[in-house]
C-alpha cells in the first residue's frame, strides 16, 4: 500500500470515522467509569459509617455496665 493510497478520500473518511469512534468511546467509558468510582467511594462510606455506628453503639451498651456484679440470693 503506498503513501498516496493511504490519504485517498476514502481512507480519510474511514479514519476520520475511526477517531469519532474511538473519542466517543473513550467519554461513554470515563462517564460509565466515573459513575462506578463513585459508587463504589459511596459503598465503603456506607460500610465505614455503618462500622463506626455499631461500634460506637457497642461502646455505649458497656459504658452502662458499672461493672457492678449482683448476687443471687437464695
Amino acid at each position: 500500500m503506498e503513501l498516496v493510497d493511504l490519504f485517498s478520500t476514502e481512507n480519510l473518511v474511514y479514519i476520520a470515522l475511526v477517531i469519532v469512534a474511538a473519542v466517543v468511546a473513550f467519554l461513554l467509558i470515563k462517564k460509565v467509569a466515573g459513575c462506578v468510582i463513585k459508587a463504589v467511594i459511596f459503598a465503603i462510606l456506607v460500610a465505614l459509617l455503618a462500622f463506626l455506628y455499631y461500634t460506637y453503639s457497642g461502646m455505649q451498651e458497656e459504658s452502662h455496665d458499672d461493672g457492678e456484679q449482683t448476687e443471687m440470693r437464695e
